[in-house]
């Protein structure tokens, strides 16, 4: 048996030892990596409680829409994280958007042009200008935004989200 110490969780761990009289520090390297990404996966997958001063206050918008039970949701919308830029919520995120990895950019001409919605039917951080004016269409106090860039429009979000202005209306 060979017993490895896993970095995540400081447990020991024991795994019988390789059947080949040939087994190598190499092999035995990957073995304690493939553990200890397992273990950290393993983590990472079990809600985390997020601590009282992050989650905003519901506004008196956010109060008056119900929860949306998963049959009420529409395709391709979220009620629950990642919140992360490019998806769209029906909730208000408790937490700041994180960005997404973009493509190379040739030209500014060539550069996508962001959607920040901040209060209409839907919120989030958008490349799909449809997608950005179908949710503040018809909503009074409707706000959305156009930036150059990913990291302008995630600014814009997350410090209307600090301020508590941003907000779902049904």
């Amino acid at each position: 048996m060979t017993s490895f110490t896993n970095a995540a969780s400081g447990t020991e761990l024991s795994v019988p030892a390789a059947t080949s009289p040939d087994a190598d520090a190499n092999t035995v390297a990957a073995l304690q990596n493939m553990i200890n990404a397992m273990a950290t996966l393993s983590q990472a997958s079990q809600a985390q409680p997020l601590p009282p001063h992050t989650a905003p206050a519901p506004t008196v918008a956010q109060a008056a829409v119900p929860a949306a039970t998963p049959a009420q949701v529409p395709a391709g919308f979220r009620t629950r994280g990642p919140w992360i830029a490019g998806a769209l919520f029906i909730v208000v995120p408790p937490e700041h958007l994180m960005p997404i990895p973009e493509a190379p950019i040739d030209s500014e001409a060539d550069s996508p042009v962001w959607y920040c919605i901040t209060k209409g039917k839907y919120i989030g951080i958008t490349l799909s200008n449809p997608l950005a004016l179908a949710a503040v269409v018809g909503v009074s106090g409707s706000r959305m935004k156009a930036y150059k860039t990913q990291v302008l429009a995630l600014e814009a979000f997350n410090e209307m989200l600090d301020y508590r202005m941003v907000a779902v209306v049904a």
